[in-house]
């Protein structure tokens, strides 16, 4: 017997581990007839039939209800002088025991402990039925006999296709049953015909076993087919993600890069056009990095270029801040939702932050380590404008930067004209 796991486990399968991939792929290939899996496959597999058993059930409940009392109503009607007989002998030792276990059966998949253990409650139940109607057929040798041998025989169907138990738990009930009702037979001196027994329950068990093995055979193998998509989705999918995130980031600073930025910053400009938000902008150049490059080498220049766009990833202060690295030295920071006085407390921010990397420039005119000019730009969204037209405010604020000599930011607007005052008025005479 095997332990279920709930019935919400059993709705979706988990895909294998990658030791079991091997044995899974090996099984499909040389479609090896087995009836047992690896430990966690075999309870996946196992839980997967309880699943399937149980809503076997519950779509028929009703009508095996109704099956179930049509054999008893036609056995009572047909035979009356055995059903009835001795104050009601048979049905209070056979046909109420069998009835308790038949609405065990189908009552009781809806409580939680016997979905999680469904088999440990089925299999007693199994033997219990079988037990009783084979004491039927042994102890009558007539037509009553007769019919309960059909009936006999459409519990073992029943058994095997509806409650699903896998080919060696089936054998198991099957011998068990048998066993327990010749021992009974033998204990109350019953005789017992051997021939029409070995006919009629062994002949007939093994058939039904053996179309039960091929059965769950071909299911076994469509089960680790299932298994095996599965892996090969979510290996995909975890490619796919692995794809889509080198797409979108920079492979040397590890943040977003120009194409990422591009995607993120249409989506915020068309949001903050929307609720009609304001929108700063920083464009960011590391000071002299050509001189920075040519003297440290290549390979300083891009551990300087890792801790600068590390840090400006680190400096922003909300998850809906945007920093990317733009292209050669040059970074870009978006802030939705931002005023200018916001892209000025982080273009402070940011300088104070590469100051403090403190990191090596012999090379630079300004200063003895790494500097950084930045550009600012802030607008509210309009339908005229666009997030190239913000852009290219911050590229014209970072070249004054430049030109006013570096390691400082500029505001765009800070560089367009002022409007002129109006003419003082005079009194008249």
């Amino acid at each position: 017997m095997h332990q279920q796991p709930s019935i919400k486990e059993d709705a979706s399968l988990n895909p294998p581990p990658h030791h079991n991939i091997a044995y899974i792929t090996q099984i499909l290939t040389h479609k090896k007839f087995t009836f047992f899996f690896p430990k966690e496959l075999e309870r996946q597999f196992i839980a997967k039939r309880a699943a399937e058993s149980q809503a076997f059930i519950n779509t028929g409940r009703y009508l095996l209800i109704t099956l179930f009392l049509i054999i008893v109503i036609n056995a009572t009607f047909y035979f009356q002088d055995i059903v009835l007989a001795n104050n009601y002998q048979i049905i209070k030792d056979i046909y109420i025991p069998i009835s308790l276990a038949i609405t065990f059966i189908l009552f009781s998949p809806m409580i939680a402990s016997v979905r999680r253990h469904f088999y440990y409650f089925m299999t007693p139940c199994a033997i219990l039925i079988l037990y009783n109607i084979i004491i039927l057929v042994l102890h009558f040798e007539n037509d009553y006999g007769e019919m309960v041998t059909y009936h006999l025989m459409m519990a073992i169907i029943l058994m095997a296709f509806g409650l699903r138990f896998v080919l060696p738990l089936f054998i198991a009930i099957l011998m068990t049953a048998g066993i327990l009702g010749v021992s009974y037979a033998h204990f109350v001196s019953l005789p017992i015909n051997y021939v029409k027994f070995s006919n009629y329950y062994i002949l007939y068990g093994c058939v039904v076993a053996a179309l039960t093995a091929i059965s769950e055979w071909h299911e076994r193998l469509a089960f680790l087919q299932s298994l095996l998509l599965d892996h090969h989705s979510e290996e995909l999918n975890l490619l796919n993600k692995e794809l889509e995130r080198i797409a979108h980031e920079d492979a040397l600073t590890g943040i977003a890069n120009r194409r990422s930025f591009d995607d993120m910053a249409r989506k915020e400009w068309d949001r903050a056009l929307r609720d009609k938000q304001p929108l700063s902008l920083l464009l960011i150049d590391v000071d002299y990095f050509k001189r920075f490059n040519d003297f440290y080498g290549h390979s300083a220049g891009d551990i300087c270029l890792q801790k600068i766009g590390q840090a400006l990833q680190q400096s922003v202060m909300r998850s809906s801040d945007i920093v990317a690295r733009y292209g050669g030295e040059e970074f870009i920071i978006l802030l939705p939702n931002t005023k200018d006085a916001g892209g000025i407390e982080v273009a402070n921010r940011i300088i104070d932050v590469i100051d403090a990397l403190n990191i090596p420039h012999q090379q630079s005119d300004i200063h003895s380590h790494v500097t950084i000019s930045v550009g600012v730009s802030t607008v509210v969204a309009t339908p005229n404008l666009s997030i190239a037209s913000l852009i290219h405010q911050a590229d014209v604020a970072l070249y004054k930067a430049k030109e006013l000599g570096r390691h400082q930011y500029v505001v765009y607007e800070e560089l367009l004209p002022k409007p002129k005052s109006p003419p003082p008025a005079f009194a008249s005479v």
